[in-house]
């Protein structure tokens, strides 16, 4: 099956560059260049992910800004300092050159790059990587807009000489105002793209002025930003970009693959869009390569790359929506109406688990019992470079099975539980048979276990 990869930029890249790894015929087709000057930072887990595509070294040599946290005026004036655990860094990256970092290990592996402008689905195996344009995801109607505000960011680059006057100059610097927020990524001493997050319905913007007088009277409104370009110079922009989210119905189909933005957008206040981007083409690698190597396997990948490409939208859409209402509170501003979402039930699953996992300190013995609701059933998961087959807990709430919880392996868990006394017994035992694991873990694992009801404790 030809493989062809629409669009160049970092998913597009890093599954063209994964694919001709493994030994596929790879045709990438991505317009000409064109600077967005747009920069995003990247946590220090995207070094995982760096070292899964197999371009550590590539992103070494480019010499990125390291950063060790954020700084956040998120509600309130006093400034809130997030350091990385551990002492570890994250990246500042310029999303240009990472994609064209990712692009030139593509070519050396052997990718085909055409540049030219796709309008319709090429023949062959398509995996759609264009971005918000979405060539495939618009043409067959796949692409869901939530009812709800819309966010636009106006971005603009900014010099100031001897630095920025901030606790680490390293950092992401987030603020919430009462019309939007505002963040800011250094990409380079004394070099920091500004960005506004504004609704162009519910930010009271000035209206009949230029772009330029917009994006500067939303920073006017802040405290920490105003100050902070009071003696800066924007070199750059600003410019327009469309940041409202949007999921896909679907995000595989016979021919195709809805890879990165294609498939879904969610807000940028997760910090993880170019992470999500990266890891998703990872996986559309995975299942296309299963697909090629075990066509009986084909069905099964494409659908659990479906799901987990939904599961992962759905998570960090939460975790956007938790953000925005803690800050919500001290905003009573129509910006913030809609975006005052409680994160209710996330933290009522949360809340389930402390209980079972008090319950489970609290007792000196337990007699646990497998529930008859749960079955150990093969479901797919990933191994390496492919998806197969492989034992899962499976419940009436978890058709599609759960493996692991905190790298736990829960299909291990269930079966040694009922033989053991003591929650320190089980755990004896699952390192005997599976090795070394953290106890935090472990507990964690057991608790969700039992809050699931796969175990009940006797």
């Amino acid at each position: 099956m030809a493989i062809v990869v629409l669009g160049g930029g970092p998913a597009g890249a890093t599954a063209a560059l994964l694919l001709a790894k493994w030994g596929h015929e790879v045709q990438l087709i991505t317009r000409p260049p064109v600077s967005r000057g747009l920069a995003v930072s990247l946590p220090p887990s995207c070094g995982k992910l760096f070292d899964a595509i197999g371009i550590a070294d590539a992103i070494e040599r480019t010499g990125f800004p390291r950063s060790t946290g954020n700084t956040v005026w998120w509600g309130s004036g006093d400034p809130r300092v997030e350091m990385f655990a551990n002492g570890a860094y994250g990246w500042q990256v310029d999303v240009d050159a990472l994609a064209t970092v990712i692009l030139r290990e593509a070519i050396t592996a052997g990718v085909a790059v055409e540049e030219s402008t796709v309008r319709d689905q090429p023949d062959g195996f398509v995996l759609d990587c264009t971005g918000r344009a979405g060539v495939i995801a618009r043409a067959t109607r796949l692409r869901q807009l939530p009812e709800g505000p819309r966010t636009v960011a106006l971005v603009g680059v900014w010099w100031r000489d001897g630095g920025w006057p901030v606790p680490d100059d390293s950092h992401t610097l987030i603020e919430s105002y009462g019309d939007g927020w505002i963040w800011s990524v250094p990409s380079a001493p004394g070099l920091r793209h500004i960005s506004a997050m504004v609704d162009p319905q519910r930010s009271e913007l000035t209206r009949g002025g230029s772009s330029a007088d917009v994006y500067r009277d939303e920073i006017a409104k802040t405290r920490v930003f105003s100050a902070m370009t009071a003696d800066a110079s924007m070199i750059e922009g600003p410019r327009g970009f469309d940041a409202s989210p949007y999921r896909a119905s679907a995000y595989a189909g016979e021919r195709w693959l809805l890879v990165g933005d294609a498939g879904s957008f969610v807000d940028p206040l997760s910090s993880a869009g170019v992470k999500k981007a990266l890891a998703s083409a990872w996986l559309a690698a995975v299942a296309v390569h299963t697909a090629e190597k075990r066509p009986s396997m084909r069905a099964d990948a494409f659908e659990f790359f479906s799901a987990r490409e939904h599961e992962i939208e759905q998570h960090l859409s939460r975790e956007s929506r938790s953000f925005l209402a803690a800050a919500a509170e001290s905003h009573t501003r129509p910006f913030w109406d809609e975006r005052a979402d409680d994160a209710g039930d996330r933290l009522a699953e949360n809340e389930d688990i402390r209980r079972a996992l008090d319950q489970l300190r609290s007792r000196e013995n337990w007699q646990p019992v497998v529930s008859p609701s749960m079955s150990i059933q093969p479901r797919p998961l990933i191994r390496g470079h492919e998806i197969v087959r492989e034992p899962h807990v499976v419940s009436t709430d978890y058709p599609r099975g759960v493996r692991y919880v905190r790298a736990i392996d829960m299909v291990a868990l269930v079966e040694l539980a009922p033989v053991t006394r003591q929650v320190a017994d089980l755990y004896e035992s699952y390192v005997q048979r599976m090795g070394s694991a953290p106890l935090p873990d472990f507990l964690f694992a057991v608790a969700t276990a039992v809050a699931r009801g796969w175990l009940v404790a006797e």
